[in-house]
């Protein structure tokens, strides 16, 4: 059977002495009430303290009180390994037994206890029973005070239940004001949204406005092509004309040419005749005066 322990003394040392001999006070469990409902999602919580290095295969089980070893237990769960671990630290973790793994009520008391992968139990909690809740019962919830682990701390079900309904209040009015500020953001979208429809229609204007600008270019360029095409025509024609009266303009050279070398030897043709006569005509004259000596 399990064996139980105390804190013997209220030092510090004392307390530290204790948790260093019983390996029962190495795994806290928290907020373990006197009773929960049978076959209903039940949450565990846990601290894991500096006296205990997790494992990937520790579990948490659900024991019934009375139980010889490890393998007592009636249901568990792996217990999940915290991340960023570091060697000697304290660790809080939680694991929640689904509905159908719960016990049912049968009058027993229950508790849970941590399991290393060694199958050694490191950790117990206070015994609690499966029941039906009633309507008139104003239950005792046992809690652990988070500043001071020896400490328990007892509350009725109504303290609990009024300290929720004002946990949910207080997050209505944090919702409120999300909701506010949400509203105010999806005001300041419509604004925005009806901005850029506007801007939109502008730009659908302007794109039609130019869409039938650059019809009116195309037209306008399509008679440039033709008006191209006929001086492109022309030009050629002036071309042609042009290269035609340079070859026109050769040959009027050419016979130019022939004509000064034909005129050349006309003038040395005139030349000699000149001179030809001159001395004829001077021959005439001399035989003249020669008759008219001999008269």
């Amino acid at each position: 059977m399990m064996s139980s322990f105390q804190v013997v003394g209220s030092s510090p040392s004392s307390v530290i002495g204790v948790m260093e001999t019983s390996n029962f006070a190495h795994v806290i469990f928290q907020n373990v009430g006197k009773s929960f409902l049978p076959q209903e999602a039940l949450e565990c919580r846990y601290t894991l303290t500096s006296y205990i290095t997790p494992n990937p295969k520790d579990w948490v089980g659900i024991f019934k009180v009375g139980w010889n070893t490890a393998r007592d237990y009636y249901t568990f769960l792996w217990s999940p390994m915290p991340q960023d671990y570091q060697p000697g630290s304290t660790v809080h973790r939680a694991v929640v037994f689904q509905g159908y793994y719960v016990p049912k009520s049968d009058g027993e008391f229950y508790q849970f206890c941590y399991v290393t992968h060694t199958g050694d139990i490191r950790g117990a909690s206070t015994p609690f029973l499966f029941r039906p809740a009633t309507p008139t019962e104003d239950c005792l919830t046992v809690t652990e005070d988070d500043s001071n682990s020896d400490i328990l701390v007892v509350t009725t079900k109504s303290s609990v239940l009024e300290q929720r309904i004002e946990e949910a209040q207080q997050e209505r009015r944090e919702l409120l004001k999300t909701m506010h500020h949400l509203q105010e953001e999806n005001q300041q979208l419509q604004e925005e949204h009806r901005r850029l429809h506007r801007e939109r229609e502008q730009e659908r204007e302007t794109c039609s406005l130019l869409r039938i600008h650059n019809q009116e270019l195309l037209r306008s360029s399509q008679g440039l092509s033709e008006e191209r095409e006929e001086v492109r025509r022309r030009l050629q024609e002036a071309t042609d004309r042009v290269r035609q009266l340079e070859e026109d303009l050769l040959g009027v050279t050419q016979k130019g040419l022939q004509k000064e070398t034909e005129l050349d030897c006309l003038r040395d043709r005139l030349e000699k005749l000149t001179a030809e006569r001159d001395s004829l005509e001077t021959q005439l004259k001399n035989e003249k005066d020669e008759r008219d000596l001999y008269k």
